[in-house]
């Protein structure tokens, strides 16, 4: 009698158009073919191939874009003359149009990228559903995970280098969810993803790294014993990254120096930009924890079809995503969402129930982001929509690849972009005629203006100096400063003293760099928010230690007055940390910031640079540009102290004797 009920319900299932579809999905034979997999992977990288906009903005984040083009056109060695987390191939990964090659191989990355995600969710789900369904599913989690990587502030398009992550997790999935993988497959799926994290090493520094964790960790699951092939995907990853360095045109000895100052960025990064108390912090840590204790749960229940090596894995990769994420803002919340997003999609449940509970709680997340996006735009009056870019990525892609194709096109894009800069800049011409053929290096962050105005740009190494986190980046750039450009062309700050992204002190956070600039440049003129400096003869005098004073409150320090009207006066923080200063000031879990006050006026303190002397009083002749600060009080702190008592510090107060522009 049961048989009978069952087969009753079966057949009332299959008789509903749900029920009917589902089970063609289950009977065709659509997608068991390579070129069927193929032409689906084509149409999603069409289809998700969202580009907020294709022609170049300006500010701070377009500008880091810009600054991987420009190093491309003007063939800088990446490591002693040109450095950030991002390599010599970090091109690829802008969607806007900055030169001819740029723009073809990068369209070329982007879309592979997008098609091996695509084509790495449907492999993944293809090992327990059938190849409709695969498919199916595969265009559904593509969908999402893109919509949730489209932009990065007010950077267009999506993030590439992420998305290669999430597909290199998604291929290695494969062998681990299938109960008998075959070796010959399992060592190819390894060398293959040792060698994409080789390339994307140098398209980004931190997702290449990771890349290559994924792939060593899933050899290492499949069987730990094989050594051999351990180390073949080790293997792949070197020599990987050492040929396409040597591709981009790069000498070999620079690869270790560039490896080194990357790990640099990459050390002080957290600490740099994290923004304790976000309001995406509770959220975070609880979803984090959630996720865990259910990866926690899926490892000791054991099921069948669900093996612990691969739940494994998804403990590997979310420790990454979730290192990401401590950053607390919307795009690293996004990135750790679309991450839980893709394994729940590739997860096999054994339950439907249990499937469907994990579905829902995943969209109730996505559909609280988004509203919760949208209402920050609307307050903060951004006219940004991560929806609307979606729904017009199938007709920004068909205009990119009919821009790329035509002849003429794309040089006409790029021409009229470069003009659109030039109003939004405005550099007065005065400026534009002295600076002539001569090599110029715009700071603090506007690198774009380069591009647009077709200067000989040779920037400082770390060519966005808000991103100098450590005092060897500090004296990369400092030294470079002193022997490399004819003009430094300065954006003049809104604020006085000059303030970066994140709170920064513009003297604290380049304090070495800031006195390059003093002693070995003189300015040349201030017009229209703009500086311009001319390099020159040094022209400063040794420090002179005036006095120290033991801080043990938050009450502030006078600064010493300096003896003359050419002298400059600096200060160098000794901080004594205590063990909470150095666990929950970024390093695992931001929980506070260390600040430092300027006649009232509190700023972010990046403690890695504080010991260095930076300026706090300048003489006359720099007023008006980046370099004036007049400050007669100093102060230390924390941000959101949570009762953790008094900073305690020496500070030390130097003078500086700046002789007179000729």
């Amino acid at each position: 009698m049961p048989d009978t009920d069952d087969a009753t319900t079966a057949k009332s299932e299959t008789a509903t158009p749900l029920g009917r579809l589902r089970r063609w999905c289950s009977t065709t034979s659509i997608g068991s073919v390579r070129w069927h997999r193929a032409l689906a992977a084509a149409t999603a990288a069409v289809i998700f191939w969202p580009e907020a906009s294709v022609d170049p903005g300006i500010g701070t984040s377009p500008s880091y874009q810009a600054g991987f083009a420009l190093a491309s056109i003007h063939q800088l060695a990446w490591g002693p003359e040109i450095v950030f987390t991002f390599g010599p191939l970090g091109f690829l990964q802008n969607t806007a149009y900055y030169s001819p090659g740029q723009s073809l191989l990068g369209s070329i990355y982007q879309a592979v990228v997008i098609a091996t995600l695509f084509l790495g969710i449907a492999a993944a789900l293809r090992v327990h559903r059938a190849p409709m369904t695969s498919l199916i599913g595969a265009f559904a989690t593509t969908a999402v995970v893109a919509i949730l990587h489209i932009g990065h502030g007010p950077v267009p398009g999506l993030e590439y280098p992420e998305l290669a992550f999430l597909a290199a997790f998604a291929w290695a999935s494969v062998p681990l969810l299938q109960a008998q993988p075959k070796h010959p497959t399992v060592l190819i799926t390894c060398i293959a993803l040792g060698a994409a994290g080789g390339f994307q090493l140098l398209v980004k520094f931190n997702t290449g790294l990771t890349i290559s964790a994924i792939a060593l960790a899933s050899s290492v699951l499949l069987d730990w014993r094989a050594v051999g092939r351990h180390a073949a995907t080790l293997g792949a990853c070197a020599a990987s990254a050492v040929i396409c360095w040597l591709l981009a045109g790069q000498r070999i000895g620079d690869l270790t120096l560039w490896l080194r100052y990357s790990a640099d960025i990459v050390s002080g990064y957290s600490e740099g930009i994290v923004t304790p108390n976000s309001p995406f912090a509770g959220p975070t840590l609880l979803v984090i924890l959630a996720w865990c204790a259910a990866l926690c749960a899926m490892y000791l229940r054991g099921q069948p079809e669900i093996p612990r090596r691969f739940v494994v894995l998804v403990g590997i990769a979310t420790a990454v995503a979730a290192k990401t994420s401590l950053r607390l803002d919307l795009w690293s919340w996004y990135g750790l969402l679309s991450f839980i997003v893709l394994a729940i999609a590739i997860t096999p449940y054994r339950r439907p129930r249990r499937r469907m509970c994990a579905v829902f709680t995943v969209a109730a997340l996505i559909v609280l982001s988004l509203a919760g996006e949208r209402a920050i735009n609307h307050i903060i009056g951004s006219p940004y929509d991560r929806i609307g870019a979606a729904i017009q990525g199938p007709s920004q892609a068909v205009d990119r690849l009919a821009t790329v194709a035509l002849p003429g096109a794309l040089e006409r894009r790029i021409q009229e972009a470069k003009a659109r800069q030039r109003a939004l800049y405005a550099i007065p011409d005065t400026f534009i005629d002295t600076i002539g053929s001569s090599t110029v290096h715009v700071d603090p962050h506007e690198a774009s203006a380069a591009w647009a105005y077709d200067f000989s740009w040779r920037p400082v190494p770390d060519y966005q100096t808000y991103q100098t986190y450590t005092p060897a980046l500090d004296r990369l750039n400092a030294e470079a400063l002193a022997n490399r450009t004819d003009f430094v062309l300065s954006r003049v700050s809104s604020t006085s003293p000059a303030t970066g992204i994140y709170g920064l002190l513009g003297v604290q956070n380049s304090p070495r760099y800031s006195r390059t600039l003093l002693c070995d440049y003189t300015v040349e003129g201030v017009q229209d928010g703009w500086a311009l400096f001319k390099r020159s003869e040094a022209r400063c005098g040794p420090l002179a230690e005036l006095s120290q004073v033991d801080v043990h409150s938050a009450n502030p320090v006078f600064i010493p007055a300096p003896s003359g009207p050419d002298m400059a006066v600096l200060v160098s923080i000794d901080q004594q940390l205590t063990v909470v200063d150095r666990l929950f000031r970024g390093a695992v879990f931001p929980l506070f910031l260390p600040t430092v006050s300027l006649d009232g006026v509190t700023y972010r303190l990046l403690a890695a640079t504080a010991a260095e002397p930076f300026l706090v009083v300048t003489p006359s002749e720099v007023n008006g540009t980046n370099l004036q600060i007049h400050a007669g009080t100093i102060g230390l702190g924390r941000a959101s102290s949570l009762g953790l008592g008094d900073v305690t510090a020496r500070l030390r107060f130097y003078e500086m004797r700046v002789d007179p522009q000729p």
